[in-house]
Order: structure tokens, then sequence, then C-alpha cells
């Protein structure tokens, strides 16, 4: 508080207090000046006049004191009263910030727990009516593919004004002119293509201008924010600032809820190609092209590096028909490098910037992101996108493309894995197709061509009787060869996507076993097909044909009994026949090449083999899975 200019009120307050203990010497030496003045005046006044002369020197000098004094005292009063309406005015001041400090608050609590960008948008609706006492407010995006203004939310205006403004929209309100507007206020006479239209309801509605808060990426607008205020002239400077702040908070949640809902985008579409297609390069089209469309950007190219090279070589370029210019490819390139010297997301926001600083060619505007395709602390490549807005790409993207960049690199990882597991499949079938072959077919060809040799020689000699039971025996090795045949080819037309799963696979191949050898097989299957993914069902399903074949060819049994079941978390496969059987501990045959196999499998799949045999009971041959192991199985395989 101030008393009077210059001097405050406990100053004042002070010097009175010290100033009462000069009243009695002033008044003293004021009584003694008016006696010296009585009597210089005395002489010059006729004697007439003399009782008169004390009352006007009295009343001339104490008029002028007290003069002076009301003065002094008038001075001090407007001081007081002046500061007391300054300090009301900045009481009121601080309670409007104080209020303002609240709503400020409020929304940027409801900012911060908005579930997805509608709340976010109705939030942003409401900030200038509770902020700047705007009469009501809108959010409007801008429709790329019709080039007009979309209303996503508003707040505070009459739905008959709202109805009207929706029909403006729907008539198709060109977007251009509030995209390119510098001006973002206007009176409701101007010509402003928010009250085209609407000059004569705005009126009624009490409405006198409007302020517009753009929001977007970069220098790219989204949309507006715009607030509508019954003052002709539109909200004060302050009142501007502050809605300037909530319309920058806002898109820059608007942009972290649309980071989330394009990193949601991309790894769903990501992990549809998991399974999908094997060859790099189109592989690699395919993950540029999703990422090229999750960020809405039409420019971009996929780098790689092959066993170490230092060389980036180009692997693909959306859109394949249009080559960027010279000094933009280079820039592109180069970015690339960047990224795998840093093993980390590498943003330009601004390309002119670049180019002007390296080669002084500045004509290309836009914004470019790099990023690294990852597997482990391996670079596989890198993905470069070029966007035509200057900042559309800014540091705060970077943990995103760096996930993206991530998932990608899984993506091409798992291809080449999935490309090498299959053909490492392959040449296992082969080595095992090889390896019966050798071991049955190539065995039986020659023992027949040794006894026809035989029975040429049989038949030089004339020896018929011998000639014709040696015949017999070849006639049973080919029908064992043409077995032998059938059921390898029959193994490579395994059905393993059946509809059934596996237990339809085994029914199938039962039945065509049963009709082609005579032999009684029992199947009883207690298991759900789809808990067994395809990489276990076609080991279990080639470990029941390799029994079934010893069955054939070893066990001269006339029954075989095939069970599967889910056993103290495990899935076993037993195969039971009634042949003859052997001895396990006598030394190992031909007879008994399949049971290596047997083991094989059973053992890629975390599992045990057990074998039970003896002369003259038949053979029990048990397999046991661990169900864990499967889980873990159709985990990795399904997308």
């Amino acid at each position: 508080m101030r008393g009077k200019p210059g001097y405050t009120t406990d100053q004042i307050y002070r010097w009175l207090l010290r100033g009462r203990w000069l009243v009695p010497a002033f008044i003293v030496a004021a009584s003694a000046l008016h006696e010296v003045i009585l009597r210089l005046l005395q002489p010059l006044v006729p004697p007439a006049f003399h009782p008169w002369t004390p009352v006007l020197v009295y009343g001339f000098t104490g008029t002028v004191v007290t003069w002076l004094g009301l003065g002094y005292l008038a001075e001090l009063i407007h001081a007081r009263g002046k500061a007391e309406t300054e300090l009301r005015r900045a009481y009121e001041q601080l309670k409007e910030t104080h209020r303002r400090l609240l709503a400020m608050h409020d929304i940027g609590r409801e900012i911060a727990q908005a579930a997805d960008m509608r709340q976010v948008l109705e939030v942003a609706a409401r900030a200038p009516v509770k902020l700047a006492n705007a009469k009501g407010a809108t959010v409007l995006t801008f429709d790329e593919e019709h080039n007009r203004l979309h209303l996503e939310a508003a707040w505070g205006l009459s739905e008959q004004y709202l109805e009207r403004f929706r029909e403006r929209l729907n008539a198709g309100l060109v977007a251009e002119r509030c995209r390119q507007c510098t001006m973002l206020e206007a009176h409701v006479s101007d010509d402003c293509p928010l009250f085209d239209g609407l000059q004569d309801l705005a009126v009624q509605e009490g409405i006198g201008s409007l302020a517009c808060l753009p929001f977007g990426r970069g220098e790219r607008r989204d949309g507006i924010i715009t607030a509508y205020f019954s003052s002709p002239n539109g909200p004060p400077e302050d009142d501007v600032q502050l809605l300037a702040i909530v319309a920058a908070e806002i898109a820059s949640v608007l942009e972290s809820l649309r980071l989330r809902r394009q990193q949601v985008e991309a790894l769903h579409e990501f992990e549809q190609v998991l399974d999908g297609q094997k060859d790099d390069v189109l592989l690699g089209q395919h993950l540029l092209h999703i990422t090229l469309s999750v960020w809405d950007v039409d420019c971009g190219a996929l780098y790689r590096w092959e066993n170490g090279e230092d060389r980036c070589a180009l692997v693909c370029l959306l859109p394949e028909d249009k080559t960027p210019p010279e000094a933009l490819a280079h820039l592109m390139k180069d970015t690339a490098c960047q990224v795998r010297q840093t093993r980390a997301p590498y943003v330009i926001p601004d390309i002119q910037v670049v180019l002007n600083r390296s080669s002084g060619e500045g004509s290309i505007q836009g914004s470019i992101a790099g990023i690294p395709l990852l597997t482990g602390s391996d670079v596989l490549g890198a993905m470069v996108l070029v966007a035509d807005t200057p900042g559309f790409f800014r540091a705060q993207h970077v943990a995103f493309l760096l996930s993206v960049g991530h998932y990608a690199g899984l993506v091409l990882t798992n291809a080449r894995l999935q490309a090498q597991v299959e053909h490492m499949a392959v040449l296992e079938e082969r080595y095992r197709l090889a390896r019966e072959i050798h071991d049955g077919l190539a065995q039986s060809l020659t023992f027949i061509g040794w006894r026809l040799d035989r029975a040429a020689h049989l038949m030089q000699q004339g020896r018929w009787e011998v000639l014709e039971t040696d015949l017999e025996d070849i006639r049973r090795a080919l029908r064992e060869a043409y077995l032998d045949v059938r059921e390898a080819i029959d193994g490579l037309r395994l059905n393993l996507e059946h509809p059934e799963g596996l237990v339809g696979a085994l029914r199938e191949y039962i039945a065509t076993f049963q009709a082609r050898t005579g032999l009684y097989v029992t199947l009883d299957a207690c298991v759900d097909p789809a808990v067994i993914p395809p990489e276990v069902a076609v080991h279990l399903l080639r470990i029941v044909q390799e029994s079934l074949t010893n069955v054939r060819k070893h066990a001269q049994a006339t029954r075989v009994w095939i069970q599967l079941t889910h056993e103290n978390g495990y899935l076993v496969l037993c195969v039971v026949d009634n042949g003859r059987g052997f001895d396990l501990s006598a030394p190992r045959t031909r007879e008994h090449v399949g049971l290596s196999s047997m083991r094989e499998r059973a053992e890629k799949l975390n599992g045990t083999f057990h074998l039970e045999s003896h002369p003259g009971v038949g053979t029990r041959v048990v397999v046991r899975v661990p169900l864990r192991s499967i889980t873990t199985l159709m985990e990795v395989h399904t997308p």
C-alpha cells in the first residue's frame, strides 16, 4: 500500500510519531513569532485597531496551517483509497488467475485420464468456456479425402446453431481457407468461412467474434479449436495465450494417442505377415507398405546390409513409379547409414535445413525418419520414411520408431528362421527317405536281383521244383518292395492339415493301411486335436507310420491297438501289436531300423521313447511328450 507518492505509509506513521515530540517546541516558537509580529505591527496600526491585530494575525497563521494540514491529510486519504482500490483489483485478478489455474489443472487431469481421442476432443471443446469465459466452442478436423471440415465436438452452443453449422459443413465447406488462415480471429461481420451463412443466427445467439486455435503435427494442421465470444473484439491477449497453451497440450496428447494407435495398427499388421511371405524382398516391400500406411506418408525406402558388409543396398522403394530427386535420394541413403552406425532411429525434422547446409539446394521440403530393423544387437537394415511436411517427424517419435524397428526386425528374422526350418525339414525328410530306401527298398531290390540270377541258373540246370519255390519268394519280395514304395509315397502325402487335426489324419492313414495290408487296427484317441500343433502332429504321425511298417514287415501280427491320451501332464501315444515280438537284448538287425528314427522324433519333442517286447508276446511302443513343450510350440507359432 502507498501513502504520499514517494513515501510508504509506514514511513509517514513513524515520522508522525516522532513529530509529536516537536509539537510543544513548535507551538512555543509560533507563539513567540506571533508576539514579535504583533509588536512590529502595533506602531504601524492605528490605536483603534489594536484589539483586532492579534485576531487578524492568529486568524491568518491558523488558516494557513490548517489549510496545509488538511490538504496533506486529504492527500493521504486519497492515496489510501487509491491503494485500496488497486488492492481490490489485484485481489480480483489473483482470484481470476486462481480460478484459471484450477481450470487448467482440471483440464490437464481430464486430458491425462482420457481413454481415447474422442474424450480429448470433448475436453478441448470445454476448455475455452472454462478458461476464457467463451460463449461456446467447437473442435473441427480436416477431412483430407473430401477437402472439408468435420465437426468432432462442441460445447456451449445452442442446438439450433449447431444444426445449421453441421448443414454448412455437410454442404461442403471448403477447408483450404481455414488450413491457410493466418488471422485466426474474426468479427461476426467479417468474411470468415465459419460465419458464412450464420451471421444472423450468430447475432441472435449473442456471438460477436471467434478465435481459432490450430493444432497438428509440426507445421501441418490437423484441426482447429474455435472459441466463440460475445465481445466483438474477441478475447484479451492473456486469454489467447492461455488457450494457445491448452491447444498445444491437447495437440501433444492427440499426437501421443495417434502414435499409440499407429503402434497398435503397425504391430497388428506385422503379425499378419509373421507366417506369410518368406522372400526377403517381397516381405520387406510388405513391411514398408504397412509402415507408410500407418504413418500416412507416401514415400519410403528399405535398405539392408548382407553379412556385415559396409555397403548400403537399396531393397525396395515406394512408390515404385516415382523416383525421388537425386539430393533427396542421397539424403535417404545417408539417413540409413546413420541409423546403422547409431543403432537407433534418426529424425530430420526439416529436410530443407539439411540440404541448405550440405549442398545449398533447399527447394525440397519435408521431414525424414530412419528406422533400424533390429534383431538383438544386430541391424538387419533400415526403413527410411519421407513426409512432405516439415516437422512431421520429431524427436518425440523416437521411442515409437524404435518399437516399430524391433518388431519389423523380428518379422524378418522370423521369416528367415522359418525358411531355414522348412529347409532343414526338407533335408531331414530327404535323409529319412534315403535311409529307408537304402535300408529297405534298396536291399529288397538287391535281394530280388540276386534271387533272379539264382532262378536263371536253376532254369539252366532244369531244377524246376526249386525254381518254383524261388519264384514264389521273389513274388513275395516284390510285394514287400511295392508296399515299401507305397508307404514311402503315403508318408510324403500325409495330410497334416486335416480338418480334425492329428486324430483325423491318423484315422485316414489307418484306413489306407488296413485296406492295403489286411491288418486290423483300432484307434482310441481321447485328446482335443486343437491342442496339438502341426509341429508335434507330424512327428507323432511319423512314429505311428514307422510302428505300423515294422508290424507289417516283422511282427506277423493280426491286430494292432493305437491309443492317444492325456496323462499326468503328458501326451501319450501307445502302439501295441499281438505279433511274435523279439528279444530286446539281441543284436540289432535291419529289421529294427525304424526304432532309432522313432526315438529321434520323440526326443525332438522333448519327450521319451519306450519299447517293450518279448518273443511270443508282441511289442509295445510308448511315446510321452510333455504338454508344456506343446504349449510352448503353440505360443511360438500362433500369431
